[in-house]
């Protein structure tokens, strides 16, 4: 079966600087495979190009759906030898761990440089794999983070919030401005076509404040004119409402509004402890993940003709108690945190 199959650009891309460093013909038939098949090629011409029968196409798809680029190349980057010394390795990796080179001819340069030793592009590409790197897409961090902050916070949820008891509740709590506007992603669309999603002006947005509770799976979520310390206090008394006598914890950043003293006032009259997050740890607050799984379900890849079905389906999604969006939302959101790791400067 040949199947729908689709390459990012980027994937393109990685594919396309393997197969030029492939020093191999049947690593590089591999990667050649994948790329026509993604090309819209038919396995019959396919087999003619490359002279591979549609079994051996099948399983080329397959190690590459399941294992990607390691899995394809996995034969193509051993039992050669080292040009570096076991010194020159680790401090080739203490460089590259300190600082990101974008392309293997950078670091090709960096060797001859520090050590005299002259590498080809495609040499490099094979040193590189096999001391443990791969090429990957880098990863945004809010620039002012602080990793052990962050560390302390975690150790702290597991030791007092995970396992609380059955007359204590504990929510993430923040807001969000979804606009009215087209929100594109992915999807299966025809080799060589486009398949367009109809745009709004991007002027409008609804502002919502939610909280989430990660043992329940379960979000609260209401719309306001305005996200400002008024509406934090009527959503705090929202909650205290919901919860009767069982004491309520609620972590939450650091915007100025959930900070004012009226706020703080009224969650001290409410009985609702506040918990402030480490700043900018984005990372740390489970119902940004809420805030995504709602956007991926309802807004991206989707059109609505008028801001009245926009506001509507958002809000109708945020009611949703079925047992199979619990499901997913307990997959998707688990009681985990994404830490981040320090940034080399």
């Amino acid at each position: 079966m040949e199947g729908e199959f689709y390459l990012d650009t980027k994937s393109r891309m990685v594919l396309e600087e393997f197969h030029r460093a492939c020093l191999d013909k049947k690593t590089a038939d591999r990667i050649k495979a994948i790329l026509l098949i993604a090309d819209g090629f038919t396995y019959a011409q396919i087999e003619k190009i490359l002279l591979l029968d549609e079994r051996t196409l099948n399983r080329y798809k397959r190690i590459y759906r399941e294992q990607g680029i390691d899995g394809l190349t996995a034969n193509n980057y051993q039992g050669r030898s080292y040009k570096l010394d076991e010194d020159q390795i680790r401090q080739l990796k203490q460089e590259l761990d300190s600082r990101l080179y974008s392309t293997a001819e950078e670091v090709s340069e960096y060797v001859k440089k520090t050590f005299g030793i002259q590498y080809s592009v495609q040499g490099m590409v094979q040193t590189l794999r096999r001391i443990g790197y791969r090429y990957k897409k880098t990863t945004g961090v809010p620039g002012k983070a602080d990793p052990e902050k962050q560390q302390r916070f975690v150790t702290m949820y597991k030791r007092r919030y995970k396992y609380c008891g059955e007359d204590e509740k504990v929510y993430f709590m923040d807001g969000s401005h979804p606009t009215y506007n087209s929100h594109a992603g992915y999807g299966w669309i025809a080799t060589g076509k486009r398949f367009a999603v109809k745009s709004q002006d991007g002027r409008k947005r609804i502002n919502l404040m939610g909280a989430y509770d990660p043992k329940a799976a379960e979000p609260i979520v209401r719309e306001y004119e305005t996200l400002n310390q008024e509406s934090t206090i009527d959503f705090l008394n929202q909650l205290q409402a919901r919860n009767g006598d069982k004491k309520i914890h609620i972590i939450c950043d650091n915007v100025p509004y959930q900070h004012a003293k009226a706020v703080k006032k009224t969650a001290k009259d409410l009985g609702i402890h506040l918990i402030y997050l480490p700043g900018y740890s984005p990372n740390l607050n489970l119902i940004e993940r809420y805030w995504g799984f709602l956007k991926k379900k309802v807004l991206v890849n989707k059109h609505y003709e008028t801001f009245e079905q926009f506001k509507d389906v958002i809000l109708t999604f945020s009611k949703n108690r079925s047992k199979k969006l619990k499901r997913a939302l307990f997959k998707y959101i688990p009681e985990k945190f994404h830490l981040l790791d320090p940034v080399p400067t």
